[in-house]
């Protein structure tokens, strides 16, 4: 057992080395030209959070960008705290001792669930609270959870595409394709939005 949660959050099948290239693709999801200080502090944040994954002397810092931004805008307090449980989270993946990986894991999963709770709409939230539950272990449960997440953005990206800037929506798309288990009809309106980003 004890060998078992020492895994955790490891880079297992480069789980948390594909994790860092796609996630990072998110950071850009805002409008290329910040329209307000609250869009100008969540690209940096994102960007944070992408060096929290690697750093963890980064944690703290973006954490507390993502809080920030809840408080700024109550719109964004979901997404935020999703971010901040995503953080916690990755805690687990710099701690030495199994009961301190579990207990970082288990605190993170409670945030990242209340985030997206305030929101289930939210691509970003999906994106980031599916992917952390994507590369969990198995014993945490949490694998389903993850594929539903990840699913609802299917049903999501015809209607909220056109948000999001044309080369995240592909990453996405890749990811999902690549990793989840779709129906035809799930796959066919995934290869229309990819045929219409490309004519742009």
């Amino acid at each position: 057992m004890i060998n078992i949660f020492f895994t955790v959050f490891q880079p297992a099948r480069n789980g948390w080395k594909t994790f860092f290239l796609l996630t990072a693709a998110l950071f850009v999801l805002a409008a290329p030209a910040p329209a307000s200080e609250t869009d100008s502090l969540l690209t940096q944040a994102r960007a944070l959070y992408y060096d929290s994954i690697k750093d963890k002397s980064k944690i703290d810092g973006a954490m507390a960008l993502f809080a920030k931004i809840g408080q700024m805008d109550a719109y964004l307090n979901g997404r935020a705290q999703t971010y901040i449980g995503s953080l916690t989270a990755v805690r687990a993946k710099f701690s030495f001792w199994p009961h301190q990986k579990w207990k970082w894991a288990k605190k993170g999963l409670r945030l990242m669930d209340g985030g997206l709770a305030q929101n289930p709409a939210d691509i970003e939230s999906l994106f980031i609270h599916g992917t952390t539950c994507y590369y969990l272990p198995k014993f945490f449960g949490r694998a389903d959870e993850a594929q539903r997440h990840l699913r609802e953005i299917v049903r999501l990206l015809p209607e909220r595409a056109r948000d999001y800037e044309p080369a995240i929506i592909a990453n996405v798309i890749k990811f999902i394709v690549d990793k989840i288990k779709l129906t035809e009809t799930e796959r066919e309106h995934l290869m229309i939005i990819n045929a219409k980003l490309a004519q742009k």
